[in-house]
């Protein structure tokens, strides 16, 4: 009795899976309607809604535990913990629901940004429940466990029934009795008064009752496809609603980033030509000054007393060799040659071979792979600001740069072995190259646990541009 409808069940998925693949949206409700059977969205619901009961059964029931236990014993401070476990279990739960929703349909949901964790136990505090969005996702607990179980109900009871009712003239060919001896030898035998009763129902055709079976299963075949994509689009739309950002918020929070980073790149670029300004000012410009008046003092004195004249000349080439060098020097700040002309492994090569802390470079990048400029300038740039402060302040006695890919993204790392505790303040120079990365759609984050290592990570949307 139970292999037929598990070979009708396994008959209907060969043929969902070479059913229809073309949009159902161009087609109208009633065709839609009919060929539900056969398409794909049907099984794939029918799968997600089940894989959904148990995830929400399993993680409704750990939850509501850790929870509880958190909830009472928070006077005594382990509670704080389990608190922050079942909030983070609400997280991974998430994670998996909206993987699920994907599953069923392909269309593309924008997960909603987490507030980070820092490394102190201040910023662990805030970040785990100042961050409403990890509300959202406890919340999104407690709602999609009756939706469940609503759902698998539901679904389970109608295709339960469409088996039940195709298999009917199956087990009337067999065995001439449409119930297959269901009532009279099976488990149903067992029910007091059933079978008793049975026996007083006047014989029926077996053809009719057939007839009549696989005419109700044939029409509850689509009203259980269509229930099943149905019930899984509703519960989408709940995981859109609570779990993702909708397109209008992603962009809302995409034009807020922009706006803040091109600020913080606009503040970075005033300061750096107000650096630019006062360097040359104090620096070149006053010995070019010098050269200057030492050359006029020479060409008045070169017929009366050559050997003076000789003395300012000297001088004057030594002004122009200390000029030409702060020159350079301010040119390598604005854009190293090494960088322009050999790439951004070699430059940061050439950092660490100036560094004061023994430092080495590790890069899996192809040899010969090249970035777009603004990307390695601000790898560069973030670098060269992270060996300075580990130079002043970190106290560190080894200290390794890491170039690689992940994906899209290009990654560079400054680790060191310091005493930590950095922090991106509002004034340091990483805030200011923060806002460079983030202006190319990157990140910048220090991880800088007191006692250390600190590690200074900057992940940048990279296009190869290869050799040039």
């Amino acid at each position: 009795m139970i292999g037929v409808p598990l070979l009708l069940l396994g008959l209907l998925l060969v043929l969902g899976a070479f059913g229809p693949q073309d949009s159902e949206r161009e087609r109208g409700i009633v065709t839609r309607f009919i060929r539900s059977p056969l398409h794909p969205a049907t099984w794939l619901a029918t799968v997600a809604i089940v894989v959904g009961f148990v995830v929400e059964l399993f993680a409704f029931s750990a939850i509501i535990g850790i929870l509880s236990a958190g909830v009472s014993t928070l006077f005594v401070g382990i509670g704080v913990v389990l608190v922050g476990v079942a909030i983070e279990a609400s997280r991974i739960v998430a994670r998996i629901e909206r993987r699920r929703a994907l599953r069923a349909d392909p269309r593309p949901l924008v997960a909603h940004l987490y507030r980070p964790l820092g490394p102190g136990a201040r910023e662990l505090l805030m970040g785990l429940f100042l961050d409403p969005n990890r509300w959202r996702d406890l919340g999104y607990v407690f709602i999609a466990f009756p939706l469940a179980v609503v759902e698998f109900t539901a679904v389970a009871a109608l295709w339960g029934a469409v088996l039940f009712l195709l298999s009917v003239p199956v087990w009337a060919l067999i065995t001439g009795d449409p119930l297959g001896g269901l009532v009279t030898s099976g488990w149903m035998a067992d029910v007091p008064g059933l079978a008793s009763a049975s026996a007083r129902i006047p014989p029926m055709n077996t053809g009719v009752v057939s007839a009549a079976s696989l005419v109700a299963g044939l029409v509850l075949l689509p009203v259980a496809s269509f229930t099943a994509q149905g019930l899984m689009a509703l519960h989408r739309q709940v995981i859109a609603v609570i779990l993702c950002d909708s397109e209008t918020r992603a962009l809302e929070q995409r034009v807020e980033t922009l706006e803040e980073s091109r600020k913080a790149v606009l503040d970075v670029e005033a300061s750096e030509l107000r650096r630019i300004e006062r360097d040359l000012h104090d620096g070149a410009q006053q010995r070019l000054v010098m050269l200057t008046i030492n050359l006029g003092l020479a060409a008045e004195r070169i017929d009366t007393d050559p050997e003076a004249a000789k003395g300012l000349v000297t001088d004057a080439r030594d002004q122009a060799r200390l000029a030409l060098a702060e020159i350079r020097s301010l040119v390598r700040g604005i854009a190293p040659s090494i960088l322009m002309d050999r790439g951004l492994v070699p430059a940061l090569a050439a950092l660490a071979g100036r560094s004061p802390v023994p430092t080495v470079v590790l890069s899996s990048l192809p040899a010969g792979e090249r970035l777009s400029d603004a990307v390695e300038r601000a790898a560069y740039f973030v670098v060269a600001e992270a060996l300075a402060n580990v130079a002043k302040h970190a106290g560190a006695t080894r200290c390794e740069i890491h170039v690689r890919r992940e994906g899209p993204l290009v990654v560079v790392e400054v680790r060191d072995d310091g005493r930590g505790g950095a922090r991106l303040l509002p004034s340091g120079g990483l805030t200011g190259l923060a806002g460079r990365v983030e202006a190319l759609d990157g990140r910048l984050g220090v991880e800088s646990p007191e006692g250390g290592p600190t590690v200074v990570r900057a992940e940048i949307p990279a296009a190869v541009e290869g050799p040039r």
